[in-house]
């Protein structure tokens, strides 16, 4: 039978993350940070650090240190961000299990990055981002800067996944169905990384990329891009949340014998997926013809009321 499993309501954020923040420039997605969380959960050991690369609001930063995490940095260029984040979210207690910093994490290093922190992130290290991932023409792109994600989707990948192979650690990274999946796991691949765990939600388009979908429908029309007509038409996307373990290039073709995702196989699986009448996604529930028999989750949630993407 295939390996998927679902959930159907928030496990990881608490009531008070289902609030949104006073401020509209503090970004709130639940369902994109209740499956970032998720992805850092399958990626999370015993007495790990997290890097959270674009932390936002810092309910997920939360979230990943009561999922397991000893510490968990968060960095962030938003200064309203931050703000918001260590008020309500860094630690009070003096343990400084979750600590939040200012900090453009595609301008600095890797060990820049790791200076931002106010102690040692203790190994193993585990770096996750939820970055904003939405397909835009350029003129769209400069207009909405928490959700523009260049004109593939992908703007911010490479700095990320060139982190976490700077500092040898595990990847945890979020995308949207439409961001180009195919490139995404081919960059993941390059820099020594394998798929070994696949976090799907469903979600309506958002207002600002529905008036603004030349650049997703380009996409989508040479087959580089998922949408699904929800229930009632309603145009949404997957979210798409990707575990991923790192291998030193030097070593990487010490296969072991496990089918690995690749790029066709992840873009086939979303199109299974789209084949769906439900947010359950129940045509998942076949044998895969990619033959990848990784865990699959689906998040079934409800998409919330408020939105603050700016």
């Amino acid at each position: 039978m295939p390996n998927v499993s679902r959930v159907q309501s928030y496990e990881h954020l608490r009531e008070e993350d289902l609030v949104p923040p006073a401020s509209p420039r503090v970004f709130f997605e639940p369902a994109d940070t209740e499956i970032g969380v998720w992805v850092a959960h399958d990626l999370i050991t015993e007495g790990c650090s997290v890097l959270d690369l674009g932390s936002g609001s810092g309910a997920a930063a939360a979230a990943m240190a009561r999922a397991g995490a000893a510490r968990v940095h968060g960095v962030d260029a938003g200064e309203e961000t931050v703000a918001w984040a260590r008020e309500h979210y860094a630690s009070r207690d003096g343990g400084h299990r979750v600590t939040i910093a200012h900090g453009d994490f595609a301008r600095l290093t890797s060990e820049q990055l790791l200076a931002t922190a106010p102690a040692p992130l203790p190994r193993p290290l585990v770096v996750t981002s939820n970055p904003p991932y939405v397909p835009l023409t350029p003129r769209a792109d400069a207009e909405r800067r928490s959700i523009s994600g260049g004109t593939d989707g992908l703007k911010w990948a490479p700095a990320i996944i060139g982190h976490g192979r700077a500092l040898g650690a595990d990847l945890g990274l979020t995308i949207g169905s439409y961001s180009t999946p195919r490139h995404a796991v081919r960059l993941l691949e390059a820099a020594g990384y394998r798929v070994r765990a696949v976090t799907l939600c469903p979600l309506p388009l958002g207002a600002f990329t529905l008036a603004n979908q030349a650049q997703v429908r380009a996409l989508e029309e040479v087959g580089e891009a998922v949408l699904w007509q929800g229930p009632g038409n309603v145009p949404a996307y997957f979210i798409v949340g990707l575990a991923c373990h790192w291998t030193d290039p030097a070593h990487a073709d010490e296969a072991d014998g496990t089918p690995r995702l690749t790029g066709d196989g992840l873009l086939e699986l979303l199109r299974t997926a789209a084949r769906s009448r439900t947010t359950a996604l129940e045509s998942l529930d076949v044998p895969r013809p990619n033959g990848w028999p990784g865990p699959l989750r689906v998040l079934d949630l409800p998409p919330a009321a408020v939105r603050h993407h700016w």
